[in-house]
């Protein structure tokens, strides 16, 4: 599904390159992540990814804005992540080489349900 990813203008990061905190956000319930999923180090971005838009931006003062229409779940990571078992999402690469705010996962991952999403 493609994402328009809209600059926030504060020159801040989408990202946080020292959380150890990773998030998914899914309208699935789940409990195991499948290989090549998505996930993120933001927990915003992830409630906004969990309703499934087709479009995705960052206003100036940093808030999230998305199409999505669907109630959803947010997840964190439940287990360790290194570098070997993810990569930037490639359409990130090209849109914001500098801050890899979303990445795929090259493994199944356990999850923590932490809430319910509402739109």
């Amino acid at each position: 599904m493609p994402y328009t990813y809209i600059d926030d203008g504060t020159g801040g990061t989408l990202d946080d390159p020292e959380s150890q905190i990773w998030y998914h956000g899914s309208p699935l319930l789940l409990e195991i992540l499948a290989t090549g999923s998505s996930i993120t180090r933001n927990r915003e971005l992830a409630i906004a990814f969990s309703h499934k838009p087709s479009q995705l931006g960052v206003a100036d003062d940093g808030t999230i804005h998305h199409n999505g229409k669907q109630n959803g779940y947010l997840y964190e990571i439940a287990e360790p992540v290194s570098l070997g078992d993810i990569y930037v999402h490639p359409s990130i690469n090209d849109i914001s080489p500098n801050d890899p705010w979303e990445w795929l996962t090259k493994r199944q991952f356990k999850l923590k349900l932490i809430q319910e999403t509402i739109v």
